[in-house]
């Protein structure tokens, strides 16, 4: 995709989830193949100085002082060092990303160091902000970057760029073009259900114009692990067109009788960049990228890192020769540079994620780090620390934005502390931290706190009051591998109303009949409640917890919804939304035993219209090399359910995430309220005890509530869209 030095951080927070899923939820780091070696982002010893600039005597605070532009010969100082420092965005797959062994491997990692290789030098690599890396160059706090960047005019005039090393385009097929309005933007795509391949640029690039723009439903760009695998649903009406590769495209053309509608909205040409003026430098590594693409050693890193052959790959342009350039000479003063090196850590230290501190669920742990002021701005209380993603949900550990105390100059180190606490779940938690400039401009070299929380043992089953006879509510097993299913029963006689419901689900919508058997296959630790409304009012409830040992590596499930969430009309029909992540192999979706979508993609949806009345149990399998995750979801058809008409254009609001963490504490003491929210979502409002405590905040955030009086406290999440349609959720706990 097109990638400007701009806000790119949402585009990491799936990413990240993506491809550390699966070793999120592990008690050891897993054993992988061998791998391309990839020096960590931290370096083992002090990380070499940044090159000197010139400054004025007195910089303002605030603003700094004022640097010009390296002119220092950068091969000189590589062939003295021995060492090549890159820089990279490490949030961007298949070229740059962290890998499960918590590595920065990637098409342009493997390739910079074959560059560095043929130099005869060393590699170091940072991963520094996207937006960070001119800076970066600008100060030779790096002597490249390297991060699928886009050689454009606008660049050009700031940076060095090598010879082009990939050249990627588009191109769209459909099974009818009767059915597809005519491509000349991709704006066009928005009303479509569009397919692509997992992890490829023609994903991010759809997802940031159409998806994260609000034009297109998330749900409506499907995506699959093999663009292949997509061509049985377009032949079937599932998804109206594919975007992929123009090779690709031109063969399944040839071999199925599809038909080629549009293509090159989207090419790029990337390449490596450098300072400007680096011309012994740019000579150096043009001649490695002229061997390796002669070689075909760019071809096999393709192949191995997209799934790439030879038809898919596109020619890459002959570079000009360029005449004999000086050094250029010093600029005129442009402002300061931010710049941040990552020196030690103070406390916690996960050596490098090679052996990561052990804290139990829920304990509070305080992380720090030291980091230097590499630029030549000064740090002042407008420069913040934030979270920016990490590899899992919940890798945020409640750290809370820290404001810098400054100033801190240029060349002083500086010592910055985040209160965190250990998330429930068991696994491995990586937490990014970014520095953020007095405009909000993420900066410098990412810092990350790395934990581990193990696996509790089953818990003691919680004493319950007697059960009356008319109630009785049980599962099968209450310890469970993930991949593994149990059975909740339930009988009840003379009752009013009866409601079967999970954690983070709100009751209203889940009633049942009296008496009911449901398979569920939960991926992680879960209670399950049955709540009973007596003939004359009175409430009973019933809970069930399900430990559930997290599978090495199995595929994790984002969300799997369903609009309407709970009961539904005869005649009516619902729309199942799903998102599979991790290394996933095939994603199956059935009901009552009916297979609905046997090679379904791994975030797609689709509609259903039982017709009978009766209870219907969706069934997701999503299956990988790691073992198999299942997500369950129970509608039940009625006639005496009141069927609301869904505007054609209602794109629905989808809960990702709604936490309410501790579940039991004492009074006096706050809780941490989390959310997610996807979809069309406009309005999000949080209700405690029916008393709204927040109305109209972000789709994405956290906030403390603390709790004076003891007693029970039910949190409902409610997240509406223009139509009024609404998606909520809820947890309740326990104040002693």
């Amino acid at each position: 995709m097109n990638r400007l030095f701009s806000l790119r951080l949402l585009s990491f927070l799936l990413v990240a989830g993506l491809l550390a899923a699966c070793s999120g939820a592990t008690d050891e780091i897993p054993t992988v193949a061998p791998e391309v070696i990839i020096t960590p982002t931290r370096f083992s010893s002090p990380a070499p100085p940044p090159v000197a600039l010139t400054t004025t005597p007195t910089p303002q605070e605030g603003q700094g002082g004022v640097a010009s532009v390296v002119t220092e010969d950068a091969w000189e100082r590589i062939q003295q060092r021995g060492v090549m420092i890159v820089g990279t965005s490490a949030d961007y797959p298949p070229f740059e990303y962290y890998n499960q062994r918590f590595k920065i491997d990637g098409f342009d990692i493997a390739l910079i160091h074959e560059v560095a290789r043929q130099l005869g030098v060393n590699v170091e690599v940072m991963d520094i902000a996207f937006q960070g890396l001119d800076d970066a160059l600008s100060l030779g706090q790096i002597d490249v970057a390297i991060a699928a960047i886009s050689i454009t005019p606008e660049r050009e005039a700031i940076f060095d760029f090598s010879q082009v090393y990939f050249v990627s385009e588009d191109a769209f097929v459909a099974q009818s073009p009767e059915r597809i309005p005519p491509i000349t933007q991709v704006r066009d795509l928005a009303t479509l259900r569009v397919g692509v391949q997992k992890g490829s640029v023609f994903q991010d690039w759809l997802e940031d114009e159409l998806v994260r723009t609000g034009l297109m439903p998330e749900t409506n760009l499907f995506i699959y692990g093999d663009v292949k695998e997509a061509v049985p649903d377009l032949e079937s009406g599932r998804v109206d067109i594919l975007v992929l590769d123009k090779p690709a495209a031109e063969l399944l053309v040839q071999e199925k009788g599809l038909i080629l509608v549009a293509s090159g909205l989207h090419r790029e040409l990337y390449g490596i960049a450098m300072a400007k003026g680096q011309q012994p430098l740019r000579k150096q590594i043009n001649q490695a990228l002229s061997d390796m693409l002669r070689n075909h050693v760019v071809d096999e890193l393709a192949r191995e890192y997209m799934s790439l052959g030879d038809d898919d790959l596109l020619p890459v342009p002959t570079p000009t020769p360029l005449p004999p350039q000086p050094l250029p000479s010093p600029t005129p003063p442009q402002g300061c540079y931010d710049g941040l090196i990552y020196v030690e850590d103070l406390t916690y230290d996960d050596q490098n994620m090679t052996n990561p501190p052990i804290l139990a669920p829920g304990e509070a742990f305080r992380k720090g780090w030291r980091v230097q002021n590499s630029g030549t701005c000064i740090w002042d209380n407008r420069y913040i620390l934030d979270f920016v993603y990490g590899n899992v949900p919940g890798a945020r550990m409640g750290g809370k934005p820290v404001l810098v105390q400054g100033p801190v100059l240029p060349g002083q180190t500086y010592d910055i502390y985040v209160d965190l606490t250990a998330p429930v779940k068991p696994g491995m938690y990586q937490s990014f931290w970014q520095m953020h400039d007095a405009d909000g401009q993420p900066f410098g070299q990412r810092i990350y706190a790395g934990i581990r929380v193990p696996a509790q043992p089953v818990p003691t089953p919680r004493p319950t009051a007697t059960p009356s006879a008319a109630v009785n509510f049980w599962t099968d097993k209450v310890s469970l591998l993930q991949g593994e299913c149990t059975v909740n029963h339930w009988r009840t006689q003379n009752v009013q109303a009866v409601y079967y419901y999970r954690d983070g689900q709100a009751w209203q919508d889940h009633g049942v009949t009296g008496d009911g058997d449901v398979q569920e296959c939960p991926d992680q630790s879960m209670t399950y409640y049955l709540r009973v409304v007596q003939r004359d009012g009175a409430v009973e409830q019933r809970a069930i917890f399900v430990d559930v040992t997290p599978a090495v590596n199995a595929p994790w499930i984002n969300y799997f919804v369903a609009d309407p969430p709970g009961q539904i009309g005869v005649g009516q029909c619902m729309t199942l939304r799903w998102d599979v992540l991790g290394n996933v192999a095939r994603v199956k979706i059935s009901s009552n035993d009916r297979v609905l979508w046997e090679q379904a993609p791994f975030r797609g949806s689709l509609q259903d219209c039982p017709g009978n009345e009766g209870t219907y149990q969706y069934l997701l399998e999503a299956e990988g090399p790691g073992g198999v995750s299942r997500a369950t979801h129970l509608t039940v058809v009625s006639a005496q359910a009141v069927v609301t008409p869904t505007p054609p254009d209602a794109a629905l609001p989808i809960i990702y995430a709604f936490v309410v963490e501790p579940t039991n504490i004492a009074a006096g003491m706050c809780v941490t309220i989390g959310w997610q929210i996807g979809g069309n979502a406009t309005n999000v409002q949080i209700v405690r005890n029916g008393q709204m405590i927040l109305d109209g905040v972000q789709l994405v955030g956290m906030q403390q509530d603390c709790l004076t009086d003891p007693g029970t406290y039910r949190y409902e999440l409610r997240a509406s869209n223009a139509h009024n349609q609404q998606a909520t959720a809820t947890v309740v706990i326990q104040v002693d």
